[in-house]
């Protein structure tokens, strides 16, 4: 009997230590991944969004005089693209923090517990979605006008 209970009692160690090293690798690897191609995508973005705006500065008097509302616009666009960006950090962290808890949660649950159970009502979900978009968005706008305004400017068309 006491081998039966030694038998059952390792078992039961190994099914839980497979639980906790499912736990603490791929789950949260894969969590971990997701959230740096996040930040990657809007780092790129960043950078993209301020080299176009160091670009139009360093056109200044060529740009501006000649097509104000143009370059104004593309001016909006990528100052939109870098404040959506900060703003969107925000509540991505608030996010992870909210998907960090809900984890926990269910690991504590039961063996039973699906980890991403409950998941889908992570705080700020759908802001974090909807400004993650709207950078994209903002970015995607901003250099095909950039684009435009160069080639007016290259062209050398004027009003």
């Amino acid at each position: 009997m006491k081998g039966l209970l030694g038998v059952l009692s390792s078992v039961t160690k190994f099914v839980i230590n497979e639980r906790v090293n499912e736990y603490r690798s791929s789950y949260l690897r894969n969590q971990e991944l997701l959230a740096q191609v996040t930040f990657e995508m809007d780092r790129a973005l960043m950078t993209f969004s301020i080299a176009a705006l160091a670009a139009l500065a360093a056109l200044n008097d060529k740009v501006f005089n000649i097509y104000g509302w143009l370059s104004f616009i593309t001016l909006a666009l990528f100052i939109g693209v870098v404040v959506s960006v900060i703003v969107g950090y925000y509540f991505s962290r608030v996010m992870l923090i909210d998907a960090q808890k809900i984890i926990s949660a269910n690991f504590k649950k039961s063996i039973n517990t699906p980890l991403s159970k409950n998941l889908d009502k992570v705080k700020y979900g759908k802001v974090t979605k909807v400004m993650n978009f709207v950078s994209i968005f903002l970015f995607v706008v901003g250099m095909a006008v950039f684009i435009v305004l160069l080639a007016v400017y290259i062209g050398g068309y004027s009003r």
